[in-house]
C-alpha cells in the first residue's frame, strides 16, 4: 500500500464549489502508471501552498518524485487573481503571496503536464482547545495515559475536526478524524486513545510533553481524509479528491488551534475519579 501510505505522508506535509466536483479515483496499488499527486492547502493568515509529486509502484523504494514548471493560479471570491511562484530551494513546491481569510472561498486551477484540475474550499473558523488534561484509562491490572481536551463546538453549523498528537516534539500516527453530527453546538471532551505503537512501543510517562494540534476541515478535505484511512485500513482503492481530472490528493481549507501541556501527576483524571 505504498501508494496510500505515499499520500498520508505528503498530505500531512502540508467548502466545494459544488458536490459533483468531489469524485472517486481508482487507483490498482500494485500496477497503476503514475499519477500527479496534488497537496493544497490554505489557511487563515498564511499563504496558499501547493506540493506537486507522481504517485508510485509498489515496490518503488526509490524518493518521491516531483513536478517542476507548472502553472498554478488562485482566485479568491473578490476576483483577486495570483500565479503561484515555484520555491527555489524545493522542487515541486509552490507558494502564493496571498494570504488566507477565515470564510472567504479560494479556487486553485492546476495546470501540468499538458493537463488542468481545479478545485475550490472554504477557510473555517478556528475552535479553540479550552482545557487539557491526561485521562488515565483502566482494564483489569493495566493502565495507561491517553491525552484529552476540552473545545465548545460551534452551534447552527457543520464542523469537521482532525486532531494531530505531538509527543516530545515527535507527531503520532493515529488517526484522530471526527465530525460534530451527534454534538453540534455541545462542550466536547475528546480522548486522543493513545498507541504506544506510535512512540517506539513506551507508555506515555510523567514528564512527557503534549502537544495537541486540532485543524477544522473544510468538507472536501474531510472526505478525502475519511475515505483516504479508509483505503489505508482495509485495502481499498478509492480515494476521494475534490480535483477535476485524473488526480490524487486535494485542495484544503482548514483551521488550527493548539495546547501545550506536560504529563503530571496534577494533569491525570483517573477513570476511579468518576
Amino acid at each position: 500500500m505504498k501508494t496510500i501510505h505515499q499520500l498520508i505522508s505528503i498530505i500531512t506535509l502540508s467548502f466545494l464549489l459544488f458536490s459533483s466536483c468531489e469524485k472517486i479515483v481508482d487507483l490498482d496499488l500494485r500496477t497503476a502508471a503514475p499519477k500527479l499527486v496534488i497537496n493544497a492547502a490554505i489557511t487563515e493568515g498564511s499563504p496558499c501552498t501547493v506540493y506537486l509529486t507522481k504517485s508510485q509502484a509498489f515496490k518503488d523504494n526509490s524518493a518521491f518524485k516531483t513536478v517542476a514548471d507548472a502553472e498554478i493560479i488562485l482566485t479568491d471570491e473578490n476576483g483577486n487573481t495570483e500565479i503561484l511562484r515555484e520555491a527555489q530551494n524545493m522542487s515541486g513546491l509552490y507558494l502564493s503571496n496571498m494570504l488566507g481569510a477565515v470564510n472567504k472561498r479560494y479556487h486553485i486551477q492546476v495546470t501540468a503536464e499538458g493537463n488542468t484540475h481545479e478545485a475550490s474550499v472554504v477557510i473555517p473558523n478556528s475552535v479553540p482547545i479550552e482545557e487539557t488534561y491526561i485521562y488515565e484509562i483502566k482494564a483489569g491490572k493495566d493502565s495507561w495515559y491517553s491525552p484529552s481536551f476540552v473545545f465548545h463546538d460551534p452551534v447552527d453549523e457543520t464542523n469537521y475536526y482532525y486532531t494531530i498528537l505531538y509527543v516530545n516534539g515527535n507527531a503520532m500516527k493515529s488517526i484522530y478524524l471526527d465530525d460534530d453530527e451527534f454534538r453540534n453546538g455541545l462542550k466536547v471532551h475528546r480522548i486522543l486513545y493513545f498507541d504506544k505503537d506510535d512512540n517506539n512501543d513506551n507508555d506515555l510517562k510523567t514528564g512527557d510533553q503534549i502537544r495537541i494540534e486540532m485543524q477544522t476541515l473544510d468538507k472536501g478535505m474531510y472526505t478525502f481524509y475519511k475515505s483516504l484511512f479508509s483505503v489505508a485500513a482495509d485495502g481499498g482503492t478509492n480515494p476521494i479528491t475534490n480535483f477535476t481530472g485524473d488526480v490524487l490528493g486535494c485542495f484544503k481549507g482548514y483551521n488550527t488551534s493548539f495546547a501545550d501541556f506536560i504529563v503530571s501527576p496534577d494533569a491525570i483524571y483517573s477513570e476511579s475519579d468518576e
